[in-house]
């Protein structure tokens, strides 16, 4: 299962539409559209939206390593391996963001 059809799969099960998503997202339909159809790959931001949106972790978003979604809810408790085996697969600039985001996400955390 991809990014895309993930974020399908759980929105779907949260009996959620994809106008009721830009709704409590600011998103537009058509662009959730491409994103559950992979045509389009979303920034950090947008699936924090969408995470947030759908009450659900965002590393429900993606699958195990067998390809099986995280069923939500349910995230891997194993945070470091998980990042280690995605790490390989981004581009530099990638792996610059994802650290930004990590970053910015632990400066703004309620202790």
């Amino acid at each position: 299962m991809n990014l895309g059809e993930s974020i399908r799969h759980i929105r779907q099960a949260k009996g959620l539409s994809q106008g009721e998503m830009q709704k409590r997202t600011g998103i537009l339909r058509s662009y959730l559209s491409r994103v559950e159809n992979g045509h389009t790959v979303p920034s950090f931001a947008t699936l924090q939206r969408l995470a947030a949106a759908m009450e659900v972790a965002l590393a429900d978003f993606f699958p195990h390593e067998d390809g099986a979604a995280i069923p939500p809810g349910h995230a891997s408790t194993d945070y470091l391996q998980e990042l280690k085996n995605y790490i390989p697969r981004l581009s530099p600039e990638q792996r610059v963001e994802v650290l930004e985001m990590i970053k910015a996400m632990a400066h703004g955390a309620k202790h």
